[in-house]
């Protein structure tokens, strides 16, 4: 393998890592929104 491919396989990794946090984060967010809707206070 390239210097080249192993850089841009190590992205991609990175990439994917990076938008399944962010969707994580994402649906926590929305669930704590739709709480305070309903009118649910965490404490």
């Amino acid at each position: 393998m390239t210097l080249t491919a192993l850089k841009i396989s190590h992205l991609e990794q990175l990439n994917s890592k990076i938008f399944a946090l962010l969707s994580t984060l994402f649906s926590r967010l929305k669930i704590k929104h739709l709480i305070k809707q309903i009118g649910i206070n965490q404490t």
